[in-house]
């Protein structure tokens, strides 16, 4: 989600954080084979082209400027860095779209007679983290956008690492030992880990429970995305990733 309007309500004492590590490579896997589940996108496992790759990933950032760097590449996983500026707020996200990467093309729906069973595997290596703790918003997240009936989309997230003042949200409940990091608008941000910087992470989700939960799924609800976002806000802040075997299933 775009955070324009977003703010912290605790503030850490300001200082330098660094999180450097390499981008250790693991034996890549295949995509999901089973009788009972049907594989929802294509290329998840960045195995064509990079151009193909490219179109499949859909890499593309939302409201930063030209001040920020930012780039996405793919050669065996989908590689991504950003480097913002303290001004700016913004996200930058690479995944799985219906228009680019869905089989066949179309929003899936999300109830036939009761919600489907969707299930989302990726893998993903978090090997920088820079920026200046104080008021920063930064988190790292898998997300999905959900159409609803009335033509509305929503979003759920969930995240895999955030910073200390991102998780001190009034609007969340971490504080008081739970697991919601933002709920405000057409968002619900949920915390599922705080994965290790520099080593590979394998995550499978439940997706129709995240977003029931969120949302309460109802006919006519078709999900639109699943992607990898970094949302930054409020501090200078650099980020390098690696993402792969991104696929959404469904458990037939």
């Amino acid at each position: 989600m775009f955070l324009s309007t977003l703010s912290a309500a605790l503030f850490l004492p300001t200082a330098d954080i660094i999180t450097n590590q390499t981008l250790d490579r693991l034996p890549k896997e295949s995509g999901p084979i089973s009788s009972a589940v049907r594989t929802i996108n294509i290329d998840g496992d960045v195995s064509l082209s990079e151009a193909q790759d490219r179109i499949h990933w859909n890499p593309h950032s939302i409201g930063y400027t030209t001040n920020t760097a930012w780039n996405v590449t793919f050669k065996e996983e989908s590689e991504l860095f950003l480097k913002t500026t303290t001004d700016e707020a913004g996200h930058v996200a690479t995944g799985s779209w219906w228009t680019t990467s869905f089989n066949p093309g179309k929003k899936l729906p999300l109830y036939i007679s009761k919600p489907m069973k969707l299930r989302v595997s990726f893998r993903v290596n978090v090997a920088t983290v820079y920026y200046k703790a104080s008021d920063e918003w930064l988190r790292i997240a898998l997300a999905c956008a959900v159409q609803r009936s009335d033509g509305s989309v929503v979003y759920t997230e969930m995240d895999f690492w955030d910073s200390p003042n991102t998780l001190r949200h009034p609007s969340g409940n971490i504080r008081f030992g739970g697991d919601v990091v933002y709920r405000g608008g057409d968002v619900v941000e949920y915390k599922i880990d705080q994965l290790i910087i520099g080593e590979w992470t394998n995550y499978s989700l439940d997706l129709t429970q995240f977003i029931n939960r969120a949302w309460s799924i109802e006919p006519g609800d078709m999900l639109e995305s699943v992607y990898v976002v970094v949302e930054t806000m409020g501090v200078s802040v650099e980020v390098s990733m690696k993402v792969d075997d991104l696929w959404i299933t469904q458990v037939e």
